[in-house]
């Protein structure tokens, strides 16, 4: 069984295991959703916003993320360096040496890449 961006349910579950708090500002998350918790509930994360979105376009485990509703609104499809540099994310302290390891060995990849 896979969620609607393709993700197998095995990967979710690697995915879910390794972040277990918010990537962004480490809260614990509710899971299952709750639509009237919506901003503490665990949501998938597209680390990079140029895609691939879905599995079958070869998206990889180590450009998802789960991330607290709040912080995934928040961000929204903002470029991660520029949310880093919004109001929300200043009072919360978040930024790039703040996150979670799978957001650093990210930005890594993106800065190796360019």
């Amino acid at each position: 069984m896979t969620n609607k961006y393709g993700i197998p349910s095995d990967e979710l579950l690697r995915i879910r295991a390794r972040d277990k708090n918010c990537v962004y500002c480490h809260k614990e998350m509710i899971f299952p959703f709750i639509p009237k918790k919506h901003k503490d509930c665990a949501t998938i994360e597209h680390l990079n916003f140029d895609g691939p979105f879905y599995w079958d376009e070869d998206l990889q485990i180590e450009d998802v993320v789960i991330c607290c509703g709040s912080c995934n609104s928040s961000r929204g499809a903002k470029k991660l360096s520029e949310w880093f540099r919004t109001k929300y994310c200043i009072a919360r302290n978040i930024n790039e040496n703040t996150v979670a390891d799978p957001v650093k060995e990210y930005l890594t990849r993106k800065r190796e890449k360019c």
